[in-house]
């Protein structure tokens, strides 16, 4: 079997280029080098169309995979919640779609300017249709959460946590830190901390989504197992009965 240690070297990437950001925004203050062209710009991880959005889009789009092989599995078993694992499947899709191209911000300048926020909890404002959003989703996909395995979901939760206290609270937080300044070293840690918190979390998601999915279907030609996680191509053996999921959609 050709095997590959996939979430290992994810979490090595991310790595590199959470230090190719902090590297990048010394040099910026300290050295006056600007993150907005040549290789700087790739390590930006608040930049759009670079190597950083690309990798945070792509750990999306695995989330995207996963989440649609399971769909794919208990659609196939008539499962009860299965529709929802579709649906699922495509929010992550829409997530990596918006990371790469920010559409989230095309509600920023609108809403702020309508409302006159300056500065605050909501001046990133895209953030107030995007609590609303998030509310129904909660609603939505709790019974899949409810429905999975303990140690699954406490890694779900724990992943989902990570990634939205960064993408929602802590930038709501960097709403205050920006009236020091978008260059200046508040608002900079502030985004540093948001966007690490946003990798970590994806990558949390990943390992638990893949997790799952090895759980619920142990003979497949994707296999991730081991403290590394590796994936690889081949027939995998089937699982020990009790390492089996206990409650599934």
């Amino acid at each position: 079997m050709l095997s590959f240690p996939l979430l290992r070297w994810l979490w090595v990437s991310a790595g590199v280029l959470v230090i190719g950001h902090v590297v990048t925004l010394v040099a910026e203050i300290h050295y006056g080098v600007s993150r907005e062209y040549s290789v700087p710009r790739q390590f930006d991880l608040n930049g759009e169309a670079n190597l950083a959005a690309w990798f945070q889009s792509f750990l999306l789009l695995l989330c995207a995979l996963a989440t649609l092989a399971l769909a794919s599995h208990f659609r196939g078993r008539e499962a009860p919640l299965s529709h929802r694992w579709v649906a699922l499947s495509g929010l992550f899709a829409l997530m990596a779609i918006d990371e790469s191209a920010q559409l989230h911000d095309m509600f920023t300048g609108p809403l702020r300017r309508g409302l006159e926020i300056d500065f605050g909890v909501f001046y990133f404002a895209w953030l107030l249709p995007a609590v609303a959003f998030l509310a129904v989703c909660a609603w939505y996909f709790a019974p899949i959460a409810f429905s999975l395995p303990a140690a699954v979901y406490r890694r779900l939760i724990a992943a989902a946590g990570v990634y939205l206290g960064g993408a929602v609270v802590v930038e709501m937080l960097s709403g205050f830190a920006v009236e020091s300044g978008r260059t200046s070293t508040p608002y900079l840690s502030v985004l540093t901390f948001e966007e690490s918190c946003e990798i970590a979390g994806a990558l949390l998601l990943v390992g638990a989504l893949f997790t799952l999915l090895r759980t619920v279907q142990p003979r497949t030609t994707l296999e991730l197992s081991g403290n590394g996680g590796t994936i690889g191509l081949g027939e995998a053996a089937s699982l020990p009965t009790h390492q089996r999921a206990e409650r599934l959609p």
